[in-house]
């Protein structure tokens, strides 16, 4: 298989906590066609010195005033060459394997615009707690009712060109509207049944705080999408995804996962090594 280039990019803020984590994560994946782009906005804290101690691994990184989130990430993007691209938040790491994972994804499904894979949780330590699973579907993300997994988000670089890159006004769901764009435009959405990042779970998250900026997200969200897409529509359709959820293996798959891999380093998790050449 000839190996397509992959970017990956990792949007950081004030993460010296964590970034350290999320690189080795990156740059230790052994795939040979790696490009490594990493924004950062000016961080206080002890990032830049550390991107430093990377400089060598990483393909281009910045340290300087930005936008937020959103425009870290497209500035990586704009700068990316990849075939297929990707982000990493800088206190979220991609699991071992990750990307031969991917790259034999795309090989093997040529058609594929978008593909997103399962997701594990990890805590402050980098400790394995927990699995969430996913299933793609249009019909049940249209009314409310969907997993979204972006540590596990790979699409192709050309789909920049169809639908734009990230909506910068987004700084809570530019991931959600961004796959919303995906299937508005008819592309081929699939799912890599492996779990293909983690994401660390801790009080100071944007998740974990919540606030202000998840609600705009979501009325601009209504607004623009004529009212779908949203969370509160899923009240009747909630136990019929959770039945496709259930007949697809999720909950099967995500019990095995966790009897196998909860407690453990993130770093110990090995699915995606399998079949991986030497």
């Amino acid at each position: 298989m000839k190996y397509p280039k992959i970017t990956v990019v990792t949007p950081s803020y004030n993460q010296g906590e964590f970034i350290e984590a999320t690189i080795l994560s990156v740059i230790g994946q052994d795939y040979p066609d790696l490009e490594y782009l990493v924004c950062d906005g000016g961080s206080t804290d002890e990032t830049v010195s550390i991107l430093k101690r990377y400089d060598s691994k990483i393909t281009w990184w910045c340290s300087e005033k930005d936008r937020g989130q959103s425009d870290a990430i497209n500035k990586g993007m704009r700068r990316a060459t990849g075939d297929i691209v990707c982000w990493i938040n800088s206190d979220d790491v991609l699991l071992p394997g990750t990307l031969h994972t991917v790259a034999q994804f795309f090989h093997n499904h040529p058609d594929t615009d978008f593909a997103n894979g399962c997701t594990a949780e990890i805590d402050r330590d980098g400790i394995i707690i927990n699995f969430s699973h996913i299933v793609m579907s249009h019909f049940f993300f249209r009314h409310g009712c969907y997993n979204i997994s972006q540590p596990g988000m790979f699409w192709r670089r050309s789909l920049f060109e169809k639908i734009g890159f990230l909506d910068e006004s987004f700084h809570a769901k530019m991931d959600v509207e961004w796959l919303i764009r995906v299937y508005e435009a008819g592309l081929k959405v699939r799912r890599i049944n492996r779990n293909l990042g983690a994401i660390r779970i801790y009080p100071e998250t944007k998740t974990a705080q919540g606030g202000a900026i998840w609600k705009r997200d979501n009325d601009t969200i209504r607004e623009r999408y004529q009212g779908c897409y949203l969370p509160e529509l899923r009240t009747n359709y909630y136990p019929l995804f959770k039945l496709y959820k259930f007949l697809d293996g999720c909950n099967w798959r995500n019990a095995i996962r966790k009897w196998q891999y909860c407690g453990k380093p993130v770093t110990a998790y090995r699915e995606n090594l399998k079949g991986m050449k030497d």
